[in-house]
C-alpha cells in the first residue's frame, strides 16, 4: 500500500521539532505517562554517549497530526517526547540552583529564561506560570503543567495517581543524573551546552505528519516497526471516547466498560478482536482500513454503546477459542479437542463465523459439529495444503454474514458456504504424499505427534490415544543422522529429502525408542517394532526400507488421513 500522500516525512533533531513555535498535545483518551527507571537509563545512557562521541543518535519516529494552526496532536511518540521534556526542565532547573546561589547570577538567570523559551514554552503575563509547548492527557496535564513545568513539588506525593508518580520520578531521576555528571563543573554554560548540543542537535527524529486519524491509523499499521509505541488499540479509543466525550456521565460508562474489555481482551489484541467482530456482520476488512471502518460505522453516542455492549459479551468467548483450557469451555473434551487442534494450527480466519454463531445460537450440538467441520477443513486446506490464507477470509467472511443474516438456520447450508476451502480427497491425497515436517521445529513436533495419533486412530485395530497426554515419542525410522549402515540405501541428498516425510515417522514408546540408536539397521528397528502398542508402527510389514518403501507407506497414510479428516457434503 502506498503512503505517499498520506503522510509528509522529515528527519530532525530534537531543536527544529520543539524550537519551531507548534504547540504539541497527547490527545485527551490517550494512555498515561508510563516510562520507568530502565527506559529513563536507557536514554540518559544514549545522551551521554553522543555527548562523549559527538555522534547522532536516532530516536526513532513521532507521528504528529495538525489539529488546525500551530497545535499539532502527538499520535505516537509522547513518551518519549515527554521523557526529553522532563529532561530539560531538570537541566535548566541546575542552572536555575546556579543563579540561585548567585554563581554567574546574571548570566545564568538569562540562560534560565532563553532555555525555557526554547524548551518549555512561554511565561504568562498575568499568572507569570509557564504555559508549555507540550500539552498531555487528561490525567496528566494537570500536574504536569502546575507542578513540573513551575517546578513546584507535589503537596502530597502519596495521593499521586501512578502515572503522576511516574512523571515526578523522571523529573528526580534526571536531577540526579545531571548533578552526578556535572557536580564538579557548577558552569551554567555547560549544562546549556549539554541541553543545547547533545540533546537538542544530536538526537534525532523521523518525523511523520499525517492530515487525519484515518491516515494516522493506517500509516501506523504500514510502520508496524519495533519502534513505535503506541498501538493501534490508542487511536481506536481515542476516537470512540471522543464520540461521547461531551457527557461526563456517558464518558464514564464507556471508559469502565473499555477498560474492562481490554482486561479481558488485551491492549496488543483488542484491534484483531474488532475486526473479526466486524467481519463476521459486514464485508471483509483489511487491519490497515479497520479504523476507516470503524469511522464508518461510529456516528455517535448510541452506535458507541451498541459496539461496545456486542464486544463485551463476545469477548470471553473470544478469547476462549485460542485457549482450549479456558473454564468456558465446561471441560467438554469434544470442544477442547477441536479449539486445541485450531490452536496447532494457528488458524484463525474462523473466528468472525464461530463468533456469530454462538451470538446466536450458543454452544450447541451445531456449534461442535462446525467448530470439528472447521478443524477438518483447516486441516487439508492449511496444514497439508499450505494454501492462500486470503482465500479462506473471503470464504469465511461470506458464510458469516449470511449466517448472521439468516432468520431460519440450515447447518448444511452453512457447510456448503466452507466447500470451496475444502480441498478434495484427490487433491488432499497429492499434496500429503509430499508432505515433510523438520521435528527440530517444536511446532513441526507437535503437529507431527497430532497427525500420527490420528492416524493411529483411524488404521485398522489402532487405538484412540490423546496425543497430548499419551507418552509416545516419534521415531524417525531412517535415522535423522545418517550413517554407514544407512548409506547404502540412502545418499545424502536422498536423507535430506526423506528423513522428515511423514511416510519416515512413526509412534514408539520411550522406552522401546531408547534402544534405538542410530547405528540399528531397519531390520534390527522392526523387531522393536513388532512388539508396540501401536498398530501405526505393528503395522510397518516391509522387509527392507529405501525410498520406495517411505514413499508407499505415506502414500497408504494420505489414503488414512482421507478418511480421519472427512466432511461429507
Amino acid at each position: 500500500m502506498s503512503t505517499s500522500n498520506l503522510l509528509d516525512t522529515k528527519t530532525l533533531p530534537f531543536n527544529d521539532i520543539i524550537r519551531n513555535g507548534k504547540i504539541y498535545k497527547v490527545p485527551q483518551f490517550q494512555r498515561d505517562y508510563s516510562w520507568g527507571e530502565d527506559n529513563w537509563e536507557d536514554l540518559w545512557n544514549d545522551i551521554t554517549n553522543t555527548a562523549d562521541t559527538n555522534e547522532s543518535h536516532y530516536m526513532g519516529s513521532i507521528v504528529l497530526q495538525n489539529n488546525g494552526g500551530n497545535i499539532y496532536w502527538i499520535i505516537d511518540g509522547q513518551q518519549r517526547f515527554t521523557t526529553l521534556t522532563i529532561l530539560a526542565l531538570a537541566i535548566i532547573k541546575k542552572i536555575k540552583d546556579l543563579a540561585d546561589e548567585n554563581i554567574d547570577k546574571e548570566d545564568n538567570e538569562e540562560r534560565v529564561e532563553l532555555l525555557i523559551k526554547d524548551y518549555i514554552g512561554q511565561k504568562d503575563s498575568v499568572s507569570l506560570r509557564y504555559s508549555s509547548k507540550l500539552f498531555l492527557n487528561e490525567n496528566n496535564d494537570g500536574f504536569f503543567q502546575t507542578r513540573l513545568i513551575n517546578f513546584r513539588e507535589p503537596v502530597n506525593y502519596n495521593k499521586l495517581l501512578h502515572s503522576e508518580k511516574l512523571l515526578w520520578n523522571a523529573y528526580q531521576f534526571f536531577l540526579s543524573k545531571v548533578e552526578t555528571r556535572f557536580g564538579d563543573n557548577r558552569n551554567g554554560e555547560s549544562l546549556a551546552t549539554f541541553l543545547n548540543n547533545s540533546i537538542g542537535k544530536e538526537l534525532l527524529f523521523i518525523q511523520i505528519t499525517v492530515k487525519d486519524e484515518v491516515n494516522a491509523y493506517t500509516v501506523f499499521e504500514t510502520l508496524n516497526s519495533r519502534g513505535v509505541e503506541l498501538t493501534s488499540t490508542d487511536l481506536l479509543k481515542n476516537y470512540i471516547f471522543s464520540l461521547v466525550a461531551k457527557s461526563q456521565s456517558d464518558l464514564q460508562i464507556i471508559k469502565n466498560q473499555w477498560k474492562k474489555i481490554i482486561e479481558i481482551i488485551g491492549l496488543k489484541e483488542f484491534p484483531v478482536f474488532l475486526r473479526h467482530y466486524l467481519n463476521g456482520r459486514r464485508r471483509l476488512i483489511s487491519k490497515e482500513y479497520l479504523f476507516k471502518a470503524v469511522k464508518q460505522l461510529l456516528k455517535g453516542d448510541a452506535e458507541v454503546f451498541d459496539l461496545l455492549d456486542n464486544l463485551e459479551r463476545n469477548a470471553y468467548f473470544y478469547m476462549a477459542l485460542s485457549n482450549p483450557n479456558d473454564d468456558f469451555w465446561n471441560g467438554d473434551k469434544e470442544v477442547i479437542n477441536a479449539v486445541s487442534a485450531l490452536k496447532l494450527f494457528r488458524v484463525t480466519q474462523n473466528k468472525p463465523l464461530l463468533m456469530v454463531y454462538y451470538e446466536k445460537y450458543g454452544v450447541d450440538q451445531g456449534f461442535k459439529k462446525l467448530l470439528k467441520s472447521i478443524v477438518t477443513i483447516s486441516f487439508r486446506y492449511n496444514v497439508i495444503g499450505k494454501l492462500q490464507a486470503n482465500e479462506m477470509d473471503k470464504v469465511y467472511n461470506k458464510a458469516s454474514m449470511d449466517l448472521f443474516k439468516s432468520e431460519e438456520f440450515n447447518f448444511q447450508d452453512l457447510l456448503n458456504n466452507l466447500k470451496d476451502i475444502y480441498i478434495t480427497d484427490d487433491n488432499f491425497k497429492s499434496y500429503f504424499e509430499l508432505k515433510s515436517l523438520n521435528t527440530n521445529n517444536s511446532s513441526n513436533k507437535k503437529l507431527v505427534r497430532y497427525i500420527l495419533y490420528n492416524l493411529e486412530a483411524q488404521i485398522g485395530n489402532g487405538s484412540e490415544y490423546d496425543y497430548q497426554v499419551d507418552s509416545g515419542t516419534i521415531e524417525h525410522i531412517l535415522p535423522e543422522k545418517l550413517n554407514d549402515l544407512w548409506k547404502v540405501d540412502f545418499s545424502e541428498d536422498d536423507h535430506a529429502r526423506n528423513v522428515f516425510k511423514l511416510g519416515n515417522m512413526t509412534l514408539l514408546e520411550p522406552v522401546k525408542n531408547n534402544k534405538l540408536a542410530s547405528d540399528k539397521s531397519f531390520m534390527e528397528k522392526k523387531l522393536i517394532f513388532e512388539s508396540s502398542k501401536y498398530q501405526i508402527t505393528r503395522s510397518i510389514d516391509t522387509i527392507d526400507w529405501n525410498v520406495n518403501t517411505i514413499k508407499h507407506r505415506q502414500s497408504k497414510m494420505a489414503k488414512l488421513a482421507c478418511g480421519r479428516w472427512n466432511i461429507q457434503f
